[in-house]
């Protein structure tokens, strides 16, 4: 796996280089096509002045806060208890007692979560609707992702200082920072992914300022 997700890197990597060195030689044979060099002045500003704000997407806040949410919900046995449950379709009676009591913590943390989205976004004028009134694209759309990885972070938090897998702040730090370990092998993808994208985005005029 990891071999390939450095495949995956070189790859992109390799593709940042051609398209830096194409749109220069591209532009430079056809001045007449609506394409900007990366290697002319404008490009290399650009290149180096944007770097920043390219990289600032939602899709990293979405990686962020989902890859701690995860990571709490698989250490702190959320996730196992879950399974085991409800194993083989049935709802299994031998959990302990704790985690029993988890369990229902975070059910009760789950419908209460689902009564007040429903508040924030069914009711007429709803506060999370856009102007128009819909919910795609909106406020509610925006956050989802995030919202969805709180409610499950605090479900996983509540299950596991019920049950004792988080018996103490060490811990939880642990907990918190465990799904960021595990998922930040995917980070440079996302990096040199993303460069590649606006970059392209950015030759070909669309969308992206100089």
């Amino acid at each position: 796996m990891k071999s390939k997700l450095g495949y995956i890197v070189l790859t992109l990597a390799i593709a940042q280089i051609l398209l830096i060195f194409l749109s220069w030689l591209i532009t430079a044979a056809a001045i007449d096509l609506p394409l900007r060099s990366l290697l002319s002045t404008e490009g290399v500003r650009w290149l180096f002045g944007s770097f920043v704000a390219n990289q600032l997407t939602p899709l990293l806040v979405y990686f962020i806060t989902a890859s701690i949410a995860g990571g709490v919900f698989v250490h702190s046995k959320f996730y196992d208890a879950l399974r085991n449950a409800f194993s083989k379709g049935r709802v299994n009676t031998e959990l302990a007692y704790r985690e029993r009591i988890g369990l229902r913590l975070a059910l009760v943390e789950f419908l209460l979560a689902i009564v007040i989205m429903l508040l924030l976004t069914v009711v007429p004028h709803a506060i999370l609707l856009s102007v128009t009134g819909q919910l795609f694209p909106s406020n509610f759309s925006v956050s989802l992702i995030p919202t969805l990885s709180f409610i499950l972070l605090v479900m996983s938090l509540s299950y596991g200082v019920t049950s004792g897998t988080i018996n103490s702040v060490q811990k939880l730090q642990e907990m918190l920072s465990v799904g960021l370990e595990t998922t930040a092998k995917y980070l440079p993808i996302y990096v040199f992914g993303v460069e590649l994208y606006m970059s392209v985005l950015y030759v070909f005029q669309v969308g992206v300022p100089t």
